[in-house]
């Protein structure tokens, strides 16, 4: 029985996993409509905290793809 509970389990984990991050999706948005409606300056901040995340992923990824050109010319170079 726990055997093929455990087989169940592994063939449909990505369903599970989906379904779970759907749930908390679901709960986060919820979550932050109620803190918009009740403590709207906390929600502007949270607001520019996520903001900045994003131009921090975006600078990230734009440095990793300049240093990949780089080294990829150097490479050629040689």
């Amino acid at each position: 029985m726990l055997r093929s509970l455990i087989t169940l389990l592994k063939k449909s984990w990505p369903f599970l996993l989906s379904a779970g991050l759907t749930v908390l999706v679901i709960v986060a948005y919820n979550l932050g409509e109620v803190v918009e409606k009740h403590h709207h300056k906390l929600m502007e901040n949270v607001h520019y905290g996520i903001a900045a995340f994003i131009l921090f992923v975006s600078f990230y990824f734009i440095v990793q793809l300049i240093r990949t050109v780089w080294t990829t010319v150097d490479d050629e170079n040689d």
